[in-house]
């Protein structure tokens, strides 16, 4: 009888141990072996988070074919109307129709839409954040053109020099500036007339917004650090968040849109352009919040202090135009990205920006694009712990007991 309760024991002792084998084994995926298949080597990024408890990978495989229509793009322009920013908006009129002047010239289909960083009046007894204005051929505001501008259009220069003086005119007064709730609340769809049913997104093209302001999110960022005034410090509410807009973004158009945000700001740490800014009727802000929504979704950042806003929107033509060469992660990734091409594109490299995979030239249209990497995610409190795990060595130690 011992004899068979040891072979017995032998065999649980011998299960317990390939379990153990089988649970701890790396998994392998096979790879694409063609000689059309290029391999991508794209460095790991830098601010990868690192995962610890009670945090677990997961992989991610993504796949999408290159399409022709990849050229489209949708500009959404948010301006500051607060007192502060007269002299800047005037500046920006003069500046802007050489930034669209250069989309124009490009091989880009653009179009664009605009906004402010308040909620604007919608109907006699309603107010709306995110709300489209109408673009001004004149000063008189029964010549607007609509709520999208595009590409062909004539008299740009006339047509933005008329539409900011217009926002300068009447929407001003504002102490709450909220770039990114307005933003958020643009994206909205909902059965107002400000919706994506007014013709500012279309269903296949990149997304570009473009932030314009003196001062941070609801002034300070929610940072009692930045105050200046006693009334400033104001908490921010989901809609203000960066993290929770680039989500927003990707849930409403889908994880494979392309977009960016650019912000022209007070840049963190430019203490010059900050005095030079102070220097006026009102305190201004550096642009933390702005700022961190420009880098999560690898858009550009520029100083609102520049004599000339041209070098400005030039650095976003080019942060476009590579939006166009570029693809949504849905996070930012942990460890290595592997890419593959098929067929070949030649020599590509790529990095990573954000939650974007950027590609230094534009992959050809009809390529195959195969990603693989990894985010990190929080454990639900109902998936494996160590007191799970001890739980289930306490029941193995347990049947040995009873077994002898």
């Amino acid at each position: 009888m011992l004899k068979g309760i040891t072979e017995r024991a032998r065999g649980w002792a011998s299960l317990l141990f390939v379990l153990s084998i089988s649970a701890c084994g790396p998994v392998k995926f096979s790879g694409l072996s063609s000689k059309d298949v290029e391999p991508v080597n794209t460095p790991p990024p830098t601010t990868s988070p690192t995962p610890t408890d009670p945090s677990t990978l997961r992989d991610v495989n993504y796949r999408s074919v290159v399409a022709s229509k990849d050229n489209k793009l949708d500009i959404v322009l948010i301006v500051d109307d607060s007192n502060s920013m007269l002299a800047d908006n005037q500046k920006l009129a003069s500046r802007l129709s050489g930034f669209v002047s250069k989309l124009q010239a490009s091989n880009i289909d653009w179009q664009m839409c605009a906004t402010v960083t308040r909620a604007l009046p919608v109907s006699a007894n309603a107010t709306a954040w995110g709300a489209s204005i109408y673009w001004q051929n004149s000063s008189t505001a029964s010549t607007a053109l609509g709520m999208v501008l595009r590409k062909g259009q004539s008299n740009l220069a006339n047509i933005f020099t008329h539409t900011i003086n217009y926002i300068n005119a009447g929407w001003v007064g504002s102490d709450d500036e909220r770039a990114i709730k307005a933003a958020y609340h643009h994206v909205y769809n909902g059965d107002y007339r400000y919706s994506p049913n007014n013709g500012c997104y279309r269903p296949d093209s990149a997304i570009a917004y473009i932030i314009i302001s003196d001062e941070d999110e609801r002034s300070v960022g929610g940072d009692a650090s930045q105050k200046y005034y006693a009334n400033e410090l104001k908490p921010l509410e989901n809609e203000d968040k960066p993290q929770v807009f680039v989500d927003y973004v990707k849930s409403t158009f889908g994880a494979d849109r392309r977009f960016t945000v650019n912000s022209i700001i007070v840049q963190p740490g430019d203490s010059a352009c900050k005095a030079s800014q102070d220097k006026g009727s009102a305190i201004s802000h550096y642009g933390f919040k702005y700022a961190e929504l420009s880098q999560l979704t690898a858009g550009g950042i520029g100083s609102i202090c520049d004599a000339d806003y041209s070098t400005n929107l030039n650095l976003f033509v080019d942060r476009i135009n590579d939006s166009l060469s570029s693809v949504p992660l849905e996070c930012q990734p942990v460890g290595n990205v592997n890419v593959t091409i098929t067929p070949s594109a030649g020599t590509v490299t790529t990095r990573i920006e954000g939650m974007n995979l950027m590609f230094d030239t534009p992959v050809p249209a009809g390529r195959t694009i195969d990603i693989k990497y990894q985010c990190a995610e929080s454990r639900s409190p109902s998936s494996e712990s160590p007191a799970t795990e001890m739980s289930f060595f306490a029941k193995i130690v347990l049947f040995f007991k009873n077994l002898f």
